[in-house]
């Protein structure tokens, strides 16, 4: 290519690159235009906007989001679909999926009615007026230990703290493990008095997949503790279980196998997130 035509290209080239700044500077201030200045150099109506913005949710706590009013997609026409009846429920969804936003949601409702309901779908669906018992298990919170019986006595300490507000107290007793105790224990309780709400159930069963003796332990104690969920399912109004995995329901969750899994039901497939 020539010396001129190469002049000629650098001169098209700048003229096109001016006439753009110039019509970017003519909308800009156009758009300015529209709105009354405000100290800052923003239009009140960008700073109205921004005002008006809500914030996300940093947490997976309802009562907490619905406070400092962030954003909530509303899910709660299908938590109704589900809490208007009595049942058990299983859900698995990957790590920062809702989960424990969901859980939180459930408690909310059980533990204080339509009190952070306000302006939402289930505000006009629920009708009922009592208030339940409500045990929120969060098994993360046992995941780290070292063998069996580290594990046992985490177990034992979490069951215990979680069920002490509603009167049961666990007592270090020969042949009486703490399963059996909070069986006698609800086998006591009002019909449908009680709302179990369980969080990363599979917490501790990955922690120790790389120790096939601790697992089969940790898995033991566990199908235990469902066992008597399912002696005494006549206590329970609603009960409802997450995780990330599904281990195979012929192990862990053999005792509790009425259980509803709606993983892969279509009808909760945005039960979770800001879908």
């Amino acid at each position: 290519m020539s010396s001129k035509l190469l002049e000629k290209a650098a001169s098209l080239f700048k003229a096109i690159c001016l006439a753009s700044s110039r019509l970017n500077n003519v909308i800009t201030e156009r758009d300015k235009s529209c709105y009354p200045k405000i100290n800052n150099g923003e239009s009140r109506g960008q700073q109205m906007a921004i005002n008006q913005l809500k914030a996300l949710p940093l947490g997976s706590d309802f009562i907490a989001l619905r406070i400092a009013d962030e954003i909530y997609v509303d899910k709660t026409e299908m938590v109704f679909s589900l809490v208007v009846k009595r049942g058990k429920y299983f859900l698995a969804r990957p790590r920062r999926f809702g989960k424990s936003l969901l859980i939180s949601t459930f408690e909310s409702l059980f533990k204080f009615g339509l009190r952070d309901f306000k302006g939402l779908a289930i505000e006009n669906l629920w009708k009922e007026d009592a208030v339940y018992n409500v045990v929120r298990l969060d098994f993360s919170e046992i995941k780290d230990f070292a063998d069996a019986e580290s594990f046992s006595e985490r177990l034992i300490s979490l069951l215990s703290r979680k069920f002490a507000p509603y009167g049961f107290c666990y007592e270090l007793l020969p042949f009486q493990t703490v399963s059996d105790q909070l069986s006698d224990w609800l086998t006591a309780r009002e019909k449908n008095s009680l709302v179990l709400l369980i969080d990363e159930y599979d917490a501790p069963l990955t922690s120790c997949l790389n120790n096939k003796t601790v697992f089969k332990e940790v898995r033991r104690a566990l199908s235990a503790f469902y066992s008597v969920l399912k002696s005494n399912e006549g206590a329970l109004r609603f009960a409802f279980i997450t995780g990330i995995t599904k281990f195979n329901r012929t192990s862990i969750f053999s005792e509790l196998n009425n259980l509803s899994d709606l993983s892969l039901d279509v009808e909760y497939g945005n039960l979770l997130g800001y879908t």
